[in-house]
């Protein structure tokens, strides 16, 4: 894959790292991180398909095919599976991220990978090495255009879901060196997501889904014999979708240092931005044994990024995984955030609207300075009684620097997919977290076709 400068093209240095990433080839840290994102993930969907964020694409797009669409009946081709299974998995934003992409990698590309695996019967260990590198690529590209792709307007979860994706189903295919390179090139024009979109959750996942398919697409096309361009990333990716960008990250330690450690998990509903601050008012909550009726004001501050995605007034579910104010409502009203939460008629409730009325969500330019390292807030609260209690944080739990455990990313599958997998669901979470050993994906994918008890 020659280059127009003379230098090792982005996407050739990309092609190499995918060919060597294979079964059997990994960290054990790695390992065990991409199997309990492939949980996490499953956990994701299950809380869109309770609350029927499927339905739509699934009747938009008829057929069968060997893939399961995950906690229902159906079953669906390749391309379709991918589609439908992506969005749904971001539908509630209750996937993992990255606070130096803004984007959520698994839902971008496990779904794919997933369905790749199922078509050509790949045993868990060759789903894991996909995952792990479409991570790479995902994060890498991430770090390069991140911020100035969000603030030049585009969804970073969309953009970077092609080339991710081509990754990961370029190691399900075995494409050497070369053809992988191809494969990530051609997936850079597939990628497409506006960042405004997301005040909109019952059509934003669509975008997702989409992009994903697009890197599954990208990489069959590859494997036919189409070529990409050699510069692509540099000459066409970097500049449609960054004023910024950082080349360097995307090779320095490319198979030596691995970035799926660096992702964050949720425990939360709604968009990762509300996190810090429903953290925060939690905290402050629980030193102070606060409740809602003590509370005559907060004010919440946060940086301009965060700001950015917030809608101040929700009038539905959609907006409300987008509210700061609500986050925090149901949080100390109902003792949790949870995806279930964000309902039409929990928005309704007086008592909600109520607490979200004495709710001031503002910027406070200084938390723009460490971010995204960064990406803390800062709540403050009067109470009834006069007392002026505050609390900070410099980022949401979760995070790499307080990360959640196996058994909490295993609680919260049980939350999530126990009621809609019914007495399948321990088999499921077993399968899945033994994936690196399972000879074919296919008696997972088999489960998760359980209708819901």
């Amino acid at each position: 894959m020659p280059s127009q400068t003379g230098a090792p093209p982005l996407a050739a240095c990309l092609g190499r790292f995918v060919a060597g990433a294979r079964a059997g080839r990994l960290p054990a840290d790695v390992t065990q991180a991409a199997t309990l994102r492939v949980l996490d993930t499953l956990a994701a969907a299950a809380s869109g398909v309770q609350q029927g964020l499927h339905q739509g694409l699934l009747a938009l797009l008829p057929g069968d095919g060997p893939a399961s669409i995950w906690g229902t009946p159906a079953r669906r081709g390749l391309r379709d599976a991918a589609i439908i299974n992506s969005a749904v998995s971001h539908s509630t934003y209750f996937e993992d991220g990255c606070r130096f992409t803004g984007g959520h990698p698994s839902s971008a590309l496990i779904p794919a990978a997933f369905a790749l695996a199922c078509e050509r019967r790949a045993g868990g260990a060759d789903l894991v090495a996909a995952i792990a590198a479409g991570y790479e690529v995902f994060l890498r590209l991430g770090r390069a255009i991140y911020p100035s792709t969000v603030r030049r307007g585009f969804q970073s979860t969309a953009i970077l879901a092609a080339p991710a994706t081509a990754a990961a189903a370029a190691v399900l295919l075995r494409l050497p060196a070369e053809r992988a390179a191809h494969a990530i090139a051609i997936a850079c024009s597939h990628g497409a997501g506006l960042k405004e979109a997301l005040k909109n959750a019952g059509s934003q996942p669509l975008q997702v889904g989409r992009s994903s398919e697009g890197g599954l697409l990208s990489a069959l096309y590859a494997a036919q014999g189409a070529e990409g361009v050699p510069d692509v990333i540099e000459r066409g990716f970097f500049k449609a979708f960054a004023a910024h960008t950082r080349a360097d990250v995307v090779t320095h330690g490319l198979g030596r240092q691995w970035g799926m450690a660096r992702t964050y998990l949720k425990m939360h509903g709604g968009c990762r931005g509300n996190h810090a601050p429903v953290d925060a008012a939690a905290a402050l909550a629980h030193e102070h044994g606060l409740t809602p009726r003590d509370i005559a004001s907060m004010d919440v501050r946060v940086d301009t990024v965060t700001l950015a995605a917030e809608v101040a007034r929700p009038t539905n579910a959609d907006q409300a995984r987008f509210s700061i104010a609500f986050s925090i409502a149901v949080k100390l009203l109902k003792g949790d955030a949870m995806p279930a939460r964000y309902t039409d008629a929990v928005l309704a409730e007086p008592q909600v609207r109520e607490l979200m009325s004495r709710i001031r969500v503002r910027v406070d330019t200084a938390l723009d300075e460490g971010y995204p390292d960064r990406r803390g807030a800062v709540v403050n609260v009067r109470t009834h009684s006069g007392q002026e209690l505050a609390h900070a944080l410099d980022r949401a739990l979760g995070e790499p620097e307080q990360p959640f455990t196996q058994a909490d990313i295993e609680r919260k599958f049980d939350l999530t997919a126990g009621a809609l997998y019914g007495a399948q669901a321990g088999r499921i979470k077993a399968l899945a977290m033994s994936l690196p050993s399972l000879p074919d994906v296919n008696a997972l994918n088999d489960l998760l076709q359980a209708t819901p008890s």
